[in-house]
């Protein structure tokens, strides 16, 4: 799949405003690519911090949640969805199966189809683990008005959309 240079002017049938960076105006760490990248690290390291207590990572919280809200049963829609490779997928689910919060069930119409399934311990432990996520959302955005939130909300989701690549 190559990227689709049209921007999403273009593709909504308008004309392409005159681009943000040029090689005169980039500075890496003033970018916005940067900038996420960095607040993702940070975030990161935070909800690894709060999710600790529990005995648990920031890396292994999207598959608990995914798992926990029913989101993604089959283990490689999940793998794709989060955009992991197949090892590292198998590890963290053997990871979180040692600790008894998962369990992969084998699809009885397809051998090759895995099934992932909350234990009751996993129930119990997902809402002290989500509060824990919760919390340090909370604090990246404090001092916002809601419709600040709203707006970066907005803003980044049409920055994820603009990414979007052609089929």
């Amino acid at each position: 799949m190559a990227a689709n240079p049209r921007t999403l002017a273009q593709r909504r049938g308008g004309t392409a405003p005159k681009p943000y960076y040029t090689a005169e105006t980039y500075a890496a760490e003033d970018s916005v690519g940067y900038l996420i990248s960095a607040l993702r690290t940070r975030m990161f390291r935070a909800v690894d911090l709060g999710l600790r207590k529990h005995g648990f990572t920031a890396a292994q919280w999207p598959i608990i949640r995914a798992v926990a809200d029913g989101e993604t049963p089959i283990a490689a829609d999940l793998c794709r969805r989060l955009n992991y490779d197949t090892g590292s997928m198998t590890r963290m689910l053997n990871r979180l199966e040692e600790k008894g919060v998962i369990v992969r069930e084998g699809d009885r119409d397809d051998r090759r189809v895995v099934r992932l399934r909350m234990t009751a311990t996993g129930r119990r432990l997902y809402p002290r683990l989500r509060d824990a996520t919760i919390e340090v959302l909370n604090r990246l955005v404090d001092g916002f008005e809601a419709e600040e939130v709203q707006d970066v909300h907005r803003q980044l989701r049409r920055m994820y959309s603009n990414m979007e690549y052609a089929e």
